[in-house]
């Protein structure tokens, strides 16, 4: 990873902390579901690939909130984006069940993960966005392989 001590006393822009913000927000709850489902599943498998998803949704949020410092109780900054994944994962969590809890949960991934992308193309600050993009790589790679993983396993219903 890249490790820029320049960066962190940078300022941003107001619209570019709005965006880490949301990203900041996407990651944590990504971390929860996927450390709560890691808690859930009764397949190894499954419990390895979901806390490795965790720690890596837990890392890019570390690293996001490096640069922003701590985020405000209520930044009143969060946009429906955002809020729209965190609802996603929590019905994901309270409402299914099994293999069915598990494929809602990696489909939120995605589309957690697609969301973030899309905020980090819409940063004004090009160097700091190249930088998250490494960790965007990893976090790609570690959903793909958590999907690799359980189709080589036959886990995943089709």
């Amino acid at each position: 990873m890249i490790n820029d001590r320049g960066l962190a006393t940078r300022s941003l822009s107001n619209k570019d902390t709005g965006l880490i913000y949301d990203m900041i927000s996407m990651c944590f709850d990504g971390f929860f579901a996927n450390v709560t489902l890691s808690e859930q599943v009764d397949n190894t498998l499954d419990k390895h690939g979901f806390k490795k998803l965790s720690n890596l949704f837990r890392r890019l949020a570390d690293r996001l909130l490096s640069f922003v410092g701590n985020v405000l109780e209520d930044s009143k900054l969060m946009t429906q984006d955002a809020g729209r994944i965190t609802s996603e994962y929590l019905t994901a969590l309270s409402a299914n069940t099994g293999q069915d809890l598990v494929n809602r949960v990696m489909l939120v991934n995605e589309q957690g993960l697609k969301r973030i992308e899309a905020l980090l193309r819409q940063l004004g600050d090009k160097v700091f966005a190249n930088i998250i993009a490494d960790y965007l790589v990893f976090l790609r790679r570690g959903l793909d392989n958590v999907k690799q993983w359980r189709s080589n396993a036959k886990v995943i219903q089709r």
